[in-house]
């Protein structure tokens, strides 16, 4: 598993941190299982169709998603575009997934 940075265009994507190599739909769930036992962030709003799955989540106020699109696999992104230092804090909550993942 690698954490990559990508910068976007896709709509409503624009900065975000894809778990390459970790990314299939049922791995999604143990991402947010992750985020949410581990990590203690609170699922705000989540929304499963046919080709992706979105969980928006709320870790003490800092409000971000876990996607999964059959296009690029799991990330985590804003939901509008955000200034760098929401994208630095994001990208911390990304490592830190990364390195539960790891273990």
């Amino acid at each position: 598993m690698e954490l990559i940075k990508n910068i976007s265009n896709i709509e409503n994507i624009f900065t975000y941190f894809e778990f390459a190599g970790y990314d299939s739909w049922d791995e999604f769930d143990n991402l947010l299982l992750i985020l949410t036992d581990e990590m203690v962030c609170k699922v705000v709003d989540k929304l499963e169709g046919i080709y992706s799955k979105h969980c928006i989540l709320d870790r003490e106020g800092f409000i971000f998603k876990l996607l999964y699109h059959e296009d690029f696999g799991n990330c985590l992104c804003s939901q509008s575009k955000m200034d760098e230092a929401y994208y630095t804090k994001l990208e911390q909550i990304a490592k830190e997934v990364e390195s539960k993942l790891q273990k």
